[in-house]
């Protein structure tokens, strides 16, 4: 899972804590490795997995390079 793309299917905001990302068939719960609020819609990089929960980053704000 680590590397590929997701699409979010409930807001990522680690405050509350909410957030949910549809990768590899499935949705998993999610929170944003930087803080971020990631919106409903946005396409996310997942960069690791803690247990059975995504950790990922706004493709946006993924570098290039």
């Amino acid at each position: 899972l680590v590397g590929m793309e997701g699409r979010v299917t409930e807001t990522v905001n680690n405050s509350y804590p909410t957030g949910a990302v549809y990768a590899d068939g499935k949705t998993w719960t999610a929170r944003s490795a930087d803080g971020e609020v990631i919106p409903k819609g946005e396409t996310v990089e997942i960069e690791r997995l803690e247990g059975i929960k995504l950790i990922v980053r706004a493709k946006a704000a993924v570098p290039v390079g």
